[in-house]
């Protein structure tokens, strides 16, 4: 600092200002440097922070379009707003060739569609006039160029009829076979027909879309003047729908959730209270927690160990909105191995861990979830230190908490000179009895032991 005081001190006095003048000026500027960044900064997030509240607030529908279009490349995201959508109780509602644009749009649920009415949102749509309408640029595979080509055809000729009628009107070079499949997976296409059917139809289809436009290139028309649009007609197929399984692991795929209700519905929207955090709450700080996860398995990969050539499994569930892979050892999945099937929903216990920068939990033992038998889980423990606690006394409540090992989290709250305590997440996790109770509150007092 002495180096920028003495060339700010003689740069002033170069320019004409006197030697006692330039220090006085310095000391002011100096001062607001400790504190003048800050608070500017606090007070313009302080002001977002106000006008994103007053948004979401007033303009519910209107703020987590916004958001879901902003976040329109992460389906981690998308999933979460979807679930605030939820317990705002705003209607998304699913992606539509004929009706979704590039971003999350708002619809008047007034006009929705058959296919849309068919998916049960008649209850919904008698409290809210409102929904969002999911944009076609969160679709896996789908780029701006293809869905700026099918708009442009929307908005040049009304609405596609068929599949056929989408593949003759869009520049197939940029929507492509890939990108069709993907709107057809994901639901986007539904009121042109099954999707079983037109994933049947789709190299027929692009075969005579691609003579249509060379015959357009070339001029050619047919004998009576039409244009090879007008007369070309593939027929869908008679073809039983997919099987709902696999509608399931497309739309999971390329949009992140459901559009159908998995029979495994039910009990996911029970696990709340079953386990210790959702899965895409899981951050760093759980590294090393012991935690109870549930969700419903989506793949069970089994291999022999090198050593004994026991089996065991890396398991992958889904809570419905994120997934995480589980490890099972051998002498775990010799126990639990008729409960890690495909679509059953469990709970599982066990130990955080990172591998290759992703989060994954070695699993200690897992079970069927049946809600009316699990028990719930307390998510989270707070001990409140008061004012004047010595560095002993924490060390007595640290040795303490580690001689009861669990799967609930802890946190101390440390007085922070009457400002709002400080957070300390302990990198291990606890089971909160009526022992350890007894036990923090005869070294801290009696508020000091308390479950969230």
């Amino acid at each position: 600092m002495a180096k920028q005081k003495n060339h700010f001190v003689e740069g002033c006095v170069e320019n004409g200002m006197k030697r006692e003048k330039a220090e006085e000026l310095f000391k002011l500027i100096e001062t607001f440097a400790a504190y003048g960044f800050n608070k500017p900064h606090a007070a313009s997030y302080a002001m977002t922070a106000y006008q994103t509240a007053y948004m979401k607030a007033n303009f519910p529908v209107e703020f987590m379009a916004a958001v879901m279009t902003a976040e329109s490349g992460d389906s981690d995201k998308i999933a979460r707003a979807i679930e605030e959508c939820k317990r705002l109780e705003i209607v998304v509602l699913p992606p539509d060739i004929n009706h979704s644009d590039l971003g999350f749009t708002i619809q008047d649920l007034k006009s929705l569609s058959k296919t849309d009415l068919e998916r049960g949102l008649t209850e919904v749509a008698v409290k809210i006039r409102q929904g969002i309408r999911f944009g076609l640029s969160a679709i896996k595979n789908v780029g701006d160029l293809a869905i700026n080509s099918i708009l442009s055809a929307r908005r040049k000729d009304g609405e596609f009829k068929t599949i056929m009628d989408l593949c003759a009107r869009v520049d197939t070079r940029l929507v492509n076979k890939k990108a069709l499949e993907s709107l057809i997976k994901a639901g986007a296409m539904d009121t042109l027909g099954s999707r079983a059917a037109q994933l049947l139809i789709l190299d027929q289809c692009l075969e005579e879309s691609h003579k249509i436009a060379k015959n357009k290139i070339s001029g050619q028309v047919s004998l009576f003047g039409e244009s090879d649009n007008d007369i070309v007609s593939i027929k869908l197929p008679e073809v039983d729908e997919l099987p709902l399984e696999q509608l399931l692991i497309f739309e999971r795929d390329l949009l992140g959730f459901y559009l159908h209700e998995p029979p495994f519905l039910a009990k996911l929207s029970q696990l709340d209270e079953f386990v210790s955090v959702k899965v895409l709450d899981l951050t760093d700080e759980h590294i090393g927690q012991k935690l109870t996860l549930g969700g419903v398995v989506t793949d069970v990969k089994k291999v022999l160990t090198k050593k004994s050539q026991a089996e065991m499994a890396f398991v992958r569930i889904s809570d419905g909105i994120g997934e995480i892979e589980c490890v099972v050892f051998p002498q775990t999945f010799g126990q639990t191995k008729e409960f890690l099937l495909k679509d059953n929903v469990i709970l599982i216990w066990g130990r955080i861990d990172k591998r290759e920068d992703q989060l994954s939990l070695v699993a200690d033992n897992a079970t069927l979830f049946e809600p009316e038998s699990a028990q719930k889980v307390e998510r989270s423990l707070e001990i409140i230190v008061p004012p004047g606690i010595g560095v002993d006394i924490l060390q007595q409540i640290n040795g303490t908490l580690r001689e009861y090992p669990g799967d609930v989290s802890v946190s101390i709250l440390l007085p922070n000179g009457g400002n709002t305590p400080k957070r300390m997440v302990l990198p291990f996790s606890v089971n909160p009895g009526e022992v350890l109770e007894g036990q923090i509150k005869n070294l801290l007092g009696e508020g000091a032991f308390r479950r969230v």
